[in-house]
């Protein structure tokens, strides 16, 4: 009986300890008698606590600067400059003269300037934060478990006994219910011994 129940104490409590302390004791209520088995066992119980620690790690960092360089293109550039022609007449008999004009002149030059341009560069930069931790730790605490078995009925006064009267040579409890359903058709008045 007792391996019996050291057994069922550990499939019940899951991987709990062999029993520590057992105290048998006998106690009577309501008339009956019972048998209690106080049994100590270790049973596992998980706590969860948070611990704080700084940890390292790398955050990404962007920096944007500014970048200059040189480049060339072509622009026009126009110039006036004073021009010699000879205007027409309608006069065939006029002398020839000069006359002079500004006139544009477009042409082609290579020029350089400076451009600023950005530029993105991604860094690794190491850093520290503080993080909370669940960490669980298993630990056996010491339980009391109680077992209580009847082991003597209390004593049935004579009155609550049912009457027995015998029919034939079976006994017939007046005060018992049938414990199936009657099909007789007919009524137990007739039956006839």
């Amino acid at each position: 009986m007792r391996c019996r129940d050291l057994v069922l104490g550990m499939l019940l409590f899951g991987t709990a300890q062999p029993l520590l302390a057992e105290d048998v004791r006998y106690t009577a209520r309501d008339g009956i008698t019972y048998r209690e088995v106080v049994q100590k066992v270790n049973v596992p119980v998980s706590e969860t606590t948070y611990q704080t620690h700084t940890e390292k790690f790398y955050q990404e960092r962007l920096t944007t600067d500014m970048q200059e360089s040189q480049r060339a293109y072509l622009t026009p550039v126009t110039e006036y400059r004073w021009e010699a022609y000879t205007p027409f007449s309608i006069n065939p008999f006029a002398p020839p003269r000069v006359a002079y004009r500004w006139v544009p002149r477009t042409h082609w030059e290579q020029r350089t300037e400076t451009v600023r341009t950005p530029v993105t560069r991604r860094e690794l930069v190491p850093a520290e934060r503080t993080v909370s931790r669940p960490v669980t730790t298993l630990k056996m605490v010491e339980k009391e478990q109680v077992t209580r078995i009847a082991i003597a009925p209390p004593a049935q006064p004579a009155a609550s006994v049912a009457s027995r009267n015998a029919i034939g040579g079976v006994s017939n409890l007046q005060n018992d219910p049938p414990r199936i359903g009657s099909t007789s058709l007919t009524p137990m008045g007739n039956l006839r011994r």
